[in-house]
């Protein structure tokens, strides 16, 4: 009898979190989302792929079993397929960046965006067999100052037509402050800019001569996980992961 009376109080209570809005397997009924206890962290590498760093960078990468996002640029990528095709049958995430990242090629007006984006998108697919992600790096970021505000404004909402999410950080590594950046500076950027946030997008890059970026990865990796960080990619965002990136003004900003 005891026993059946403690089952029913444990069903109780239960119930009663339920009801009145507490989370329960993770979802909050207050605010019709998933609650998620977890820090998320978003490696993502533009400019790339080159031929020495980027598989440098894959097998860190490997040899930590976790996954990064790489913003391809189209012209690198035809000239280096088999690395751009490793990181595809690898699991990692593959977006566009840019085909030429000729600033006043791309950004001259909506057209030739839209003309460099889909021969970007191209590339990809004619090397991996697989459409790229629907998530796109604008060269320089969605606020740049490359260009004149209305064929930005032009280019974000033809992005957003098709459904394709434009992407930017909120963690600058600085690797690509100057021609060679101090290993402890990249680590030391992405520890100060990492404290105290719940998702991080970090900005690195794989070019040629970006050996630095390289050096500093394991550290990096080893400090994330220190701190509780998930690795995520842009793969498989669920929704509530992108209201949070959207409200956080580093996606779709």
């Amino acid at each position: 009898m005891r026993r059946n009376c403690v089952f029913i109080n444990f069903i109780i209570v239960i119930l009663v979190t339920f009801f009145l809005g507490n989370s329960v397997y993770g979802y909050d009924l207050n605010k019709n989302r998933y609650n998620n206890p977890n820090k998320e962290v978003f490696l993502t590498f533009d400019d790339g792929p080159s031929p020495n760093n980027t598989r440098k960078i894959l097998k860190i990468l490997k040899d930590n079993n976790i996954k990064a996002t790489f913003f391809v640029v189209g012209i690198k990528a035809e000239e280096n397929p088999a690395v751009l095709k490793e990181l595809s049958d690898s699991g990692m995430s593959i977006g566009t960046h840019c085909y030429s990242h000729d600033y006043k090629k791309i950004y001259r007006n909506l057209s030739s965006y839209e003309e460099d984006y889909e021969k970007c998108k191209s590339s990809i697919k004619n090397i991996t067999g697989k459409d790229p992600i629907p998530y796109v790096r604008l060269p320089g970021g969605s606020t740049n100052d490359f260009l004149s505000k209305s064929v930005l404004t032009a280019i974000k909402g033809k992005l957003s037509e098709g459904k394709i999410n434009y992407v930017d950080w909120n963690v600058c590594s600085g690797d690509a402050d100057s021609h060679v950046v101090p290993v402890e500076k990249i680590k030391n950027n992405i520890r100060t800019q990492c404290k105290d946030k719940k998702f991080a997008v970090v900005l690195m890059h794989d070019t040629y001569y970006k050996y630095f970026t390289v050096d500093s990865l394991p550290g990096i990796i080893k400090y994330l996980k220190s701190q509780g960080f998930v690795f995520r990619t842009f793969d498989d965002l669920t929704e509530w992961e992108k209201k949070e990136l959207t409200g956080l003004k580093i996606m779709n900003n």
